[in-house]
């Protein structure tokens, strides 16, 4: 495997481990004051937070990171029903 693939395939474990870390912990996200506001994780840390997507992207961005592999979620209040 080269070293780009090798490198593509670390970001997407770590993207996968990241988006799991939401989920297991998104009650943890609430006790913290994350409750609607969109939340951007890297190494299962919150790297930045916000109640506009857009914001919380520029963020990012100034930190170095590339959004396109950052884990960025919203957090609903609890109980919150979403049909698609």
């Amino acid at each position: 495997m080269s070293s780009q693939n090798l490198q593509l395939s670390n970001e997407i474990s770590e993207f996968e481990e990241d988006s799991k870390w939401f989920y297991e912990n998104v009650s943890l996200l609430r006790k913290k004051n994350f409750i609607g506001k969109f939340v951007a994780i890297k190494n299962k840390e919150v790297i930045a937070s916000g109640v506009d997507f857009n914001m919380v992207v520029k963020e990012v961005e100034s930190k170095g990171r590339n959004p396109a592999y950052i884990v960025i979620e919203y957090v609903y209040p609890e109980g919150t029903i979403i049909l698609f």
